[in-house]
């Protein structure tokens, strides 16, 4: 039960302990590849990628098949940001499982990051044949076509993400911004009124319908939205540096 009871608590963040978890798994059963994995996707969300790759290995050893240890190590590089190292593991994992809508996702984020569009379109449209369900990849997708000012296109993308979960503050912000280049002021305001009616304190959305209301004439209402982003920004910490 130790490796169930790791996963539980890396879940709710109680990291050490779920280290403590799987090593007493391991320990117990060497050839358990769950408790590896679980130890390993801790580590990454700690930020201990070397420690993680080195479990990677182990699991490699054991099993040089296991689809789940080639994504795992995809996604560490790229957490860790080796792009170029994450795409082998990535397209070895897709090799294994090529449904695997994770593997095309976080391939094509590789791709998009190494300014190779096309090749981030192709994978983010591999993940939406297999299941036009997920929302990942249509997100993906719109910021791709909203980056190289194709904003009627990525509407289409972010309306098939709202539909499919319209709770996702980010979604809209970035519908509204898409609207505003189009010159649609007034939707633009209600879908950043959207965004900050899930998430309060995104700073994008408050400036960006700013800026739209002030194309409206409506420039107390901006006034209102510049001291909120003034407000926020007092109250954040310094940003960091990775």
């Amino acid at each position: 039960m130790e490796d169930l009871d790791g996963f539980f608590s890396s879940c709710i963040g109680r990291y050490d302990e779920s280290l403590v978890l799987f090593d007493r798994k391991i320990l117990a059963e060497p050839g358990n590849l769950g408790a590896f994995l679980g130890k390993a996707a801790t580590l990454d969300r700690i930020g201990r990628f070397a420690d993680a790759l080195a479990v990677i290995e182990k699991i490699h050893a054991i099993d040089p098949l296991n689809t789940d240890a080639w994504y795992l190590e995809g996604f560490i590089l790229y957490h860790r940001g080796d792009l170029r190292q994450a795409l082998p593991c990535l397209k070895e994992t897709l090799k294994l499982d090529p449904r695997h809508l994770e593997a095309w996702s976080a391939k094509g984020n590789c791709h998009y990051h190494l300014g190779e569009q096309d090749e981030a379109m192709e994978s983010y449209e591999a993940a939406i044949q297999i299941d036009p369900e997920y929302p990942k990849p249509w997100y993906n997708k719109g910021v791709v076509l909203s980056d190289t000012r194709r904003y009627e296109e990525a509407l289409v993308c972010y309306e098939e993400v709202l539909r499919i979960n319209p709770g996702v503050a980010t979604v809209w912000t970035n519908k509204g911004y898409c609207l505003a280049m189009t010159g649609r002021y007034e939707d633009a305001v209600d879908a950043f009124t959207n965004a900050l009616d899930i998430n309060p304190f995104d700073i994008t959305a408050w400036n960006d319908k700013a800026a739209a209301l002030r194309r409206l004439g409506r420039d107390e209402e901006a006034e209102l939205c510049t001291r909120k982003v003034i407000e926020i920004s007092k109250n954040r910490g310094p940003s960091l540096v990775l």
